[in-house]
Protein backbone atom coordinates (compact mmCIF):
# COMPACT_ATOMS: atom_id res chain seq x y z
CA UNK A 1 0.00 0.00 0.00
CA UNK A 2 1.03 3.54 -1.12
CA UNK A 3 2.61 5.29 1.95
CA UNK A 4 0.29 8.46 2.82
CA UNK A 5 3.32 10.22 3.82
CA UNK A 6 4.67 9.77 0.68
CA UNK A 7 1.81 10.69 -1.42
CA UNK A 8 0.88 13.84 0.87
CA UNK A 9 4.77 14.78 -0.03
CA UNK A 10 4.04 14.22 -3.79
CA UNK A 11 1.36 16.81 -4.06
CA UNK A 12 3.41 19.13 -1.85
CA UNK A 13 6.54 19.03 -4.32
CA UNK A 14 4.24 19.18 -7.75
CA UNK A 15 2.57 21.94 -5.96
CA UNK A 16 5.63 23.95 -5.19
CA UNK A 17 7.43 23.05 -8.99
CA UNK A 18 4.17 24.33 -10.52
CA UNK A 19 3.73 27.63 -8.54
CA UNK A 20 7.89 28.01 -8.94
CA UNK A 21 7.60 27.06 -12.93
CA UNK A 22 10.80 25.14 -11.50
CA UNK A 23 12.35 22.91 -14.41
CA UNK A 24 13.76 19.45 -13.72
CA UNK A 25 17.16 20.52 -14.82
CA UNK A 26 17.04 23.03 -11.73
CA UNK A 27 15.55 19.90 -9.67
CA UNK A 28 19.17 17.80 -10.81
CA UNK A 29 21.39 20.70 -9.89
CA UNK A 30 19.62 21.07 -6.60
CA UNK A 31 19.69 17.47 -5.81
CA UNK A 32 22.66 16.68 -6.88
CA UNK A 33 21.65 13.64 -9.05
CA UNK A 34 19.21 12.78 -12.17
CA UNK A 35 18.16 9.77 -10.33
CA UNK A 36 17.42 11.75 -7.01
CA UNK A 37 15.31 13.90 -9.34
CA UNK A 38 13.25 10.80 -10.55
CA UNK A 39 12.75 8.99 -7.34
CA UNK A 40 11.20 11.98 -5.70
CA UNK A 41 9.17 13.10 -8.81
CA UNK A 42 8.20 9.51 -8.88
CA UNK A 43 6.84 9.35 -5.32
CA UNK A 44 9.42 6.52 -4.45
CA UNK A 45 10.16 7.94 -1.32
CA UNK A 46 10.95 11.01 1.14
CA UNK A 47 13.56 13.12 0.66
CA UNK A 48 16.69 12.69 2.82
CA UNK A 49 17.00 15.54 5.59
CA UNK A 50 20.23 16.90 3.02
CA UNK A 51 17.75 17.35 0.10
CA UNK A 52 14.49 18.60 2.01
CA UNK A 53 17.06 21.43 3.44
CA UNK A 54 18.13 22.59 0.22
CA UNK A 55 14.62 22.29 -1.06
CA UNK A 56 13.25 23.98 2.04
CA UNK A 57 15.78 26.69 1.42
CA UNK A 58 14.75 27.20 -2.74
CA UNK A 59 11.25 27.13 -2.62
CA UNK A 60 10.77 29.33 0.90
CA UNK A 61 9.51 26.39 3.05
CA UNK A 62 10.20 24.87 6.82
CA UNK A 63 11.97 21.28 5.58
CA UNK A 64 10.75 19.58 8.06
CA UNK A 65 6.87 20.18 5.98
CA UNK A 66 9.14 18.30 3.11
CA UNK A 67 9.92 15.39 5.40
CA UNK A 68 6.18 15.00 6.51
CA UNK A 69 7.39 15.66 10.08
CA UNK A 70 4.60 18.19 10.13
CA UNK A 71 1.56 19.47 8.97
CA UNK A 72 1.95 21.44 6.03
CA UNK A 73 2.12 24.81 7.07
CA UNK A 74 -0.71 27.92 6.05
CA UNK A 75 1.26 28.81 2.75
CA UNK A 76 1.71 25.19 1.35
CA UNK A 77 -1.70 24.23 2.25
CA UNK A 78 -3.61 26.78 0.60
CA UNK A 79 -1.44 26.01 -2.46
CA UNK A 80 -2.82 22.65 -1.90
CA UNK A 81 -6.48 23.53 -1.39
CA UNK A 82 -5.43 21.63 2.26
CA UNK A 83 -6.97 23.86 4.75
CA UNK A 84 -10.52 22.48 5.16
CA UNK A 85 -13.89 24.72 5.43
CA UNK A 86 -12.09 27.84 3.47
CA UNK A 87 -13.64 27.49 0.12
CA UNK A 88 -16.42 29.95 -0.02
CA UNK A 89 -13.19 32.60 2.13
CA UNK A 90 -10.12 31.68 0.35
CA UNK A 91 -9.89 34.99 -0.97
CA UNK A 92 -9.90 36.28 2.32
CA UNK A 93 -7.49 33.87 3.96
CA UNK A 94 -4.96 34.67 1.24
CA UNK A 95 -5.35 38.16 2.47
CA UNK A 96 -5.04 37.37 6.22
CA UNK A 97 -2.13 34.67 5.09
CA UNK A 98 -0.23 38.16 3.39
CA UNK A 99 -1.11 40.11 6.58
CA UNK A 100 0.59 37.66 8.78
CA UNK A 101 3.77 37.99 6.08
CA UNK A 102 3.79 41.76 6.51
CA UNK A 103 3.71 41.57 10.18
CA UNK A 104 6.59 38.81 10.17
CA UNK A 105 8.83 41.04 7.33
CA UNK A 106 8.35 44.42 9.66
CA UNK A 107 8.77 42.44 12.68
CA UNK A 108 11.96 40.97 11.34
CA UNK A 109 13.54 45.10 10.25
CA UNK A 110 12.53 45.71 14.01
CA UNK A 111 9.14 47.81 13.49
CA UNK A 112 7.44 46.28 15.71
CA UNK A 113 4.73 48.10 18.10
CA UNK A 114 4.90 47.71 22.09
CA UNK A 115 3.15 44.17 23.24
CA UNK A 116 1.68 43.85 26.24
CA UNK A 117 3.04 40.01 27.58
CA UNK A 118 0.68 37.77 28.96
CA UNK A 119 3.37 35.58 30.53
CA UNK A 120 2.09 34.14 33.76
CA UNK A 121 -1.42 34.19 32.64
CA UNK A 122 -2.70 30.20 31.87
CA UNK A 123 -6.05 29.72 30.56
CA UNK A 124 -8.43 27.25 32.55
CA UNK A 125 -8.10 23.36 31.15
CA UNK A 126 -10.98 22.18 33.34
CA UNK A 127 -12.68 19.31 31.90
CA UNK A 128 -16.02 21.13 31.78
CA UNK A 129 -16.01 23.16 28.49
CA UNK A 130 -18.58 25.94 29.86
CA UNK A 131 -16.51 26.18 32.73
CA UNK A 132 -13.21 26.39 31.61
CA UNK A 133 -14.18 29.57 29.00
CA UNK A 134 -15.83 31.48 32.47
CA UNK A 135 -12.86 30.56 34.53
CA UNK A 136 -10.44 31.86 31.55
CA UNK A 137 -12.63 34.98 31.06
CA UNK A 138 -12.44 35.73 35.08
CA UNK A 139 -8.62 34.77 34.74
CA UNK A 140 -8.00 37.26 32.08
CA UNK A 141 -10.32 39.74 33.37
CA UNK A 142 -7.97 40.21 36.92
CA UNK A 143 -5.20 40.04 34.74
CA UNK A 144 -6.03 42.72 32.89
CA UNK A 145 -7.19 44.11 36.20
CA UNK A 146 -10.94 44.28 34.74
CA UNK A 147 -13.26 44.51 37.70
CA UNK A 148 -16.34 41.61 37.19
CA UNK A 149 -18.75 44.68 36.75
CA UNK A 150 -17.21 46.92 34.31
CA UNK A 151 -17.55 46.53 30.66
CA UNK A 152 -14.72 45.83 28.32
CA UNK A 153 -14.55 49.03 26.55
CA UNK A 154 -11.42 48.55 23.90
CA UNK A 155 -11.72 45.12 22.90
CA UNK A 156 -9.71 45.31 19.16
CA UNK A 157 -7.06 47.59 21.58
CA UNK A 158 -6.84 44.76 23.81
CA UNK A 159 -6.22 41.92 21.08
CA UNK A 160 -4.02 44.53 19.39
CA UNK A 161 -1.81 44.94 22.37
CA UNK A 162 -0.82 41.20 22.69
CA UNK A 163 0.59 41.62 19.20
CA UNK A 164 -2.10 40.25 17.17
CA UNK A 165 -3.36 42.29 14.20
CA UNK A 166 -7.40 42.65 13.90
CA UNK A 167 -8.74 43.81 10.15
CA UNK A 168 -12.41 44.88 9.87
CA UNK A 169 -13.95 43.48 6.47
CA UNK A 170 -16.88 42.30 4.53
CA UNK A 171 -17.01 38.71 4.25
CA UNK A 172 -19.58 36.47 3.80
CA UNK A 173 -22.92 36.42 5.68
CA UNK A 174 -22.76 33.17 7.69
CA UNK A 175 -18.71 33.63 8.50
CA UNK A 176 -18.13 36.02 11.13
CA UNK A 177 -14.31 35.96 11.88
CA UNK A 178 -11.23 34.39 10.38
CA UNK A 179 -8.30 33.94 12.51
CA UNK A 180 -5.06 32.87 10.80
CA UNK A 181 -2.24 31.66 12.68
CA UNK A 182 1.49 31.33 12.02
CA UNK A 183 4.28 29.30 14.04
CA UNK A 184 7.43 31.58 14.45
CA UNK A 185 10.18 30.39 16.76
CA UNK A 186 7.90 27.93 18.45
CA UNK A 187 5.69 31.09 19.57
CA UNK A 188 2.00 31.30 17.73
CA UNK A 189 1.78 34.83 15.43
CA UNK A 190 -2.37 35.38 14.46
CA UNK A 191 -3.72 37.41 12.03
CA UNK A 192 -7.90 38.73 12.96
CA UNK A 193 -10.58 39.29 10.27
CA UNK A 194 -13.79 40.46 11.78
CA UNK A 195 -16.89 40.75 9.39
CA UNK A 196 -17.69 43.91 9.20
CA UNK A 197 -21.27 43.38 7.84
CA UNK A 198 -21.94 42.05 11.40
CA UNK A 199 -23.45 44.38 13.68
CA UNK A 200 -21.40 46.24 16.45
CA UNK A 201 -22.30 43.26 18.87
CA UNK A 202 -21.89 40.38 17.05
CA UNK A 203 -18.37 41.73 16.23
CA UNK A 204 -17.43 42.29 19.63
CA UNK A 205 -18.67 39.18 20.52
CA UNK A 206 -16.44 37.19 17.27
CA UNK A 207 -13.51 39.08 18.25
CA UNK A 208 -13.95 37.53 22.26
CA UNK A 209 -14.15 34.33 20.73
CA UNK A 210 -10.78 34.25 18.84
CA UNK A 211 -9.49 36.00 21.68
CA UNK A 212 -9.91 32.64 23.08
CA UNK A 213 -8.31 30.88 20.61
CA UNK A 214 -5.19 33.07 20.58
CA UNK A 215 -5.45 32.25 24.24
CA UNK A 216 -5.48 28.62 23.82
CA UNK A 217 -3.00 28.28 21.15
CA UNK A 218 -5.69 25.99 19.39
CA UNK A 219 -4.47 23.77 16.25
CA UNK A 220 -5.48 24.16 12.90
CA UNK A 221 -4.32 26.40 10.81
CA UNK A 222 -7.05 28.40 10.08
CA UNK A 223 -10.30 29.06 12.19
CA UNK A 224 -13.62 30.06 10.55
CA UNK A 225 -15.92 31.33 12.63
CA UNK A 226 -19.00 30.28 10.99
CA UNK A 227 -23.01 30.91 11.93
CA UNK A 228 -23.10 27.37 12.24
CA UNK A 229 -20.17 25.68 13.53
CA UNK A 230 -19.26 22.22 14.63
CA UNK A 231 -19.73 21.18 18.79
CA UNK A 232 -15.77 20.76 18.97
CA UNK A 233 -14.30 21.34 22.54
CA UNK A 234 -12.45 24.74 21.12
CA UNK A 235 -15.82 26.06 20.04
CA UNK A 236 -17.63 25.55 22.89
CA UNK A 237 -14.43 26.79 25.57
CA UNK A 238 -14.54 29.96 23.11
CA UNK A 239 -18.53 30.48 23.05
CA UNK A 240 -18.24 30.68 27.09
CA UNK A 241 -15.34 32.88 27.26
CA UNK A 242 -16.66 35.21 24.92
CA UNK A 243 -19.76 36.17 26.63
CA UNK A 244 -18.53 35.25 30.38
CA UNK A 245 -15.53 37.98 29.30
CA UNK A 246 -17.94 40.65 27.66
CA UNK A 247 -20.55 39.67 30.47
CA UNK A 248 -19.69 38.16 33.74
CA UNK A 249 -22.19 36.80 35.77
CA UNK A 250 -21.73 39.63 38.49
CA UNK A 251 -22.27 41.91 35.57
CA UNK A 252 -26.15 40.20 34.24
CA UNK A 253 -26.62 40.29 38.68
CA UNK A 254 -25.93 43.74 39.53
CA UNK A 255 -28.00 45.12 35.91
CA UNK A 256 -30.86 42.66 36.92
CA UNK A 257 -31.15 43.80 40.07
CA UNK A 258 -32.02 47.64 39.22
CA UNK A 259 -34.99 46.23 37.71
CA UNK A 260 -38.35 44.47 38.55
CA UNK A 261 -39.59 41.67 37.08
CA UNK A 262 -40.80 42.35 33.37
CA UNK A 263 -44.46 42.58 33.30
CA UNK A 264 -44.05 43.00 29.40
CA UNK A 265 -42.45 43.01 26.18
CA UNK A 266 -41.94 46.47 26.80
CA UNK A 267 -40.24 45.80 30.27
CA UNK A 268 -37.85 43.05 28.66
CA UNK A 269 -36.64 45.00 26.05
CA UNK A 270 -35.42 47.64 28.58
CA UNK A 271 -33.75 45.19 30.21
CA UNK A 272 -32.10 43.53 27.23
CA UNK A 273 -31.05 46.27 25.56
CA UNK A 274 -29.09 47.97 28.27
CA UNK A 275 -27.04 45.11 29.02
CA UNK A 276 -26.36 44.89 25.17
CA UNK A 277 -25.70 48.69 25.09
CA UNK A 278 -23.29 48.48 28.55
CA UNK A 279 -22.01 45.37 27.81
CA UNK A 280 -21.03 45.61 24.07
CA UNK A 281 -22.42 41.85 23.35
CA UNK A 282 -25.09 41.20 21.09
CA UNK A 283 -29.01 40.12 21.38
CA UNK A 284 -28.64 36.44 21.00
CA UNK A 285 -25.42 36.44 23.72
CA UNK A 286 -27.56 38.21 26.21
CA UNK A 287 -30.53 36.00 25.70
CA UNK A 288 -28.12 32.90 26.07
CA UNK A 289 -26.97 35.07 29.36
CA UNK A 290 -30.32 35.29 30.62
CA UNK A 291 -30.77 31.87 30.45
CA UNK A 292 -28.30 30.25 31.81
CA UNK A 293 -27.98 32.60 34.55
CA UNK A 294 -31.72 31.45 35.73
CA UNK A 295 -32.14 35.47 36.01
CA UNK A 296 -35.46 35.82 36.99
CA UNK A 297 -36.28 39.47 36.18
CA UNK A 298 -37.41 37.73 32.94
CA UNK A 299 -39.42 34.95 32.11
CA UNK A 300 -38.73 32.08 29.64
CA UNK A 301 -41.81 33.37 27.16
CA UNK A 302 -40.50 37.20 27.30
CA UNK A 303 -36.80 35.70 26.36
CA UNK A 304 -38.40 33.73 23.73
CA UNK A 305 -40.78 36.81 22.15
CA UNK A 306 -37.17 39.05 22.75
CA UNK A 307 -35.15 36.49 20.63
CA UNK A 308 -37.59 36.14 17.96
CA UNK A 309 -38.00 40.23 17.31
CA UNK A 310 -35.51 41.61 15.31
CA UNK A 311 -32.81 44.11 17.34
CA UNK A 312 -34.03 47.41 15.83
CA UNK A 313 -37.83 46.66 16.93
CA UNK A 314 -36.53 45.65 20.45
CA UNK A 315 -34.27 49.28 20.42
CA UNK A 316 -37.24 50.88 19.21
CA UNK A 317 -39.41 49.96 22.22
CA UNK A 318 -37.04 50.36 24.86
CA UNK A 319 -35.97 53.94 23.70
CA UNK A 320 -32.68 53.09 22.41
CA UNK A 321 -32.86 52.87 18.67
CA UNK A 322 -30.57 56.00 17.95
CA UNK A 323 -28.04 54.27 20.49
CA UNK A 324 -28.09 50.97 18.65
CA UNK A 325 -27.88 53.02 15.37
CA UNK A 326 -24.75 55.13 16.59
CA UNK A 327 -23.15 51.91 17.68
CA UNK A 328 -23.73 50.73 14.12
CA UNK A 329 -22.86 53.76 12.16
CA UNK A 330 -19.50 52.12 10.37
CA UNK A 331 -21.19 48.40 9.97
CA UNK A 332 -19.90 47.31 6.16
CA UNK A 333 -16.76 49.55 6.47
CA UNK A 334 -13.87 48.12 6.45
CA UNK A 335 -10.94 48.93 8.39
CA UNK A 336 -7.09 47.81 8.28
CA UNK A 337 -5.25 46.84 11.57
CA UNK A 338 -4.01 49.99 13.48
CA UNK A 339 -0.77 47.97 14.80
CA UNK A 340 0.44 46.62 11.48
CA UNK A 341 -0.38 50.13 9.68
CA UNK A 342 1.88 51.83 11.72
CA UNK A 343 4.35 48.63 11.43
CA UNK A 344 4.78 48.86 7.45
CA UNK A 345 4.39 52.70 7.71
CA UNK A 346 7.46 53.06 9.85
CA UNK A 347 9.19 50.63 7.66
CA UNK A 348 7.88 51.89 4.03
CA UNK A 349 9.12 55.12 5.49
CA UNK A 350 12.67 53.51 6.08
CA UNK A 351 12.54 52.06 2.42
CA UNK A 352 12.62 48.34 3.87
CA UNK A 353 9.77 47.12 2.50
CA UNK A 354 7.35 47.75 -0.63
CA UNK A 355 4.66 49.73 -1.65
CA UNK A 356 3.26 46.26 -2.32
CA UNK A 357 3.27 45.39 1.59
CA UNK A 358 1.37 48.66 2.70
CA UNK A 359 -0.81 48.34 0.11
CA UNK A 360 -1.71 44.34 1.57
CA UNK A 361 -1.93 46.21 5.15
CA UNK A 362 -4.09 49.54 4.18
CA UNK A 363 -5.72 48.70 0.62
CA UNK A 364 -6.48 45.57 0.46
CA UNK A 365 -3.64 44.39 -2.06
CA UNK A 366 -4.61 47.48 -4.33
CA UNK A 367 -1.69 49.87 -5.60
CA UNK A 368 -3.06 52.83 -7.23
CA UNK A 369 -5.39 52.88 -3.60
CA UNK A 370 -2.56 52.53 -1.48
CA UNK A 371 -0.14 55.18 -3.32
CA UNK A 372 -3.46 57.55 -3.20
CA UNK A 373 -3.80 56.89 0.54
CA UNK A 374 -0.16 57.89 0.76
CA UNK A 375 -0.23 61.19 -1.41
CA UNK A 376 -3.21 62.50 0.45
CA UNK A 377 -1.20 61.81 3.97
CA UNK A 378 1.24 63.72 2.78
CA UNK A 379 3.82 60.86 1.02
CA UNK A 380 4.11 62.48 -2.29
CA UNK A 381 7.67 62.19 -1.98
CA UNK A 382 7.79 58.15 -1.60
CA UNK A 383 5.27 57.34 -3.83
CA UNK A 384 5.42 59.99 -6.73
CA UNK A 385 2.97 62.60 -7.60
Amino acid sequence: MEDPNIRTFCKTFQALIAEKGTTTEVLTRLLGSEESTSDLLAGKRLPTISESSVLGAYFGVDPSFLRMEKSPSLGVSLRLGKVEGIHDVSGAVQHASRLVAVDRLTREWGFIEPIRGLSGFSPSHTWHDGKAGEVTADRLRGFLGIDSTHPVAELTELVESIGCPVEYRPLPDNVHGISVPEVRDDLVKWVVLINSKDGWGRQRYTLAHELSHILYQDTGQVIVERATVEDKRPERIADSFARHFLMPRDAVEEVCEEFEPAKNFADAAVIVTTLMLTYGISRDATVIALRDDDVRVLSAALLEEISASPVSEIMRVAGRLRDWQDMNQTRGVSFPSPRLTKQSLDAYGEGLISLQSVADVIADGDLEDAARQLREAGWESMVGV
